[in-house]
């Protein structure tokens, strides 16, 4: 699948993001966003996928995995980014990620924004956190918590990966 593969199974009829708004959420979190996500977040403001969207980790079969939301600039807070980056504390979303999807179980799908890993794409396994508070990434990928999965190296990558369920 393609972002624009992705996008239009997002979109419903609603405008769709300008420029300005990537910045003043760019502006919001004091970061400049990866340019493929970027690029993905002016052709949809998220939403819920109208097709069923699966995916997998690695050692998983395709579709043992199914995207429930993508976040956007979108005022529902279900779906918007602003109320991901607001709530990540209470979320227990390891700092330097961004949320930006969630699974049909909800599980969280992040980006990192920091820059040794600026990019890179973790599954966040609810099922298995277990520390207090906001672990750093280190912390969410090591043995003690263990819930931070490496699921892609970019958000190109990881939507590459997507596949659409024809029954």
């Amino acid at each position: 699948m393609t972002s624009n593969e992705l996008a239009t199974l997002l979109n419903n009829n609603v405008s769709l993001p300008e420029a300005a708004e990537i910045q003043a959420f760019e502006t919001l979190i004091d970061m400049r966003l990866p340019e493929d996500y970027r690029a993905f977040l002016a052709l949809t403001r998220g939403g819920r996928p109208s097709a069923h969207v699966v995916f997998s980790l690695d050692g998983e079969e395709i579709g043992s995995e199914y995207l429930r939301r993508v976040a956007g600039l979108n005022p529902d807070p279900d779906v918007s980014l602003e109320e991901r980056h607001r709530m990540a504390t209470a979320c227990d979303i390891p700092e330097g990620l961004l949320s930006i999807m969630s699974d049909a179980g909800g599980n969280h799908i992040a980006i990192a924004l920091r820059p040794d890993r600026f990019g890179e794409i973790f599954f966040l396994d609810h099922e298995v956190s277990g520390g207090e508070g906001r672990p750093s990434l280190e912390e969410a990928e090591g043995e003690n918590w263990g819930y931070a999965i490496r699921f892609a190296s970019s958000f190109s990558e990881m939507v590459a990966g997507f596949e659409i369920d024809r029954p």
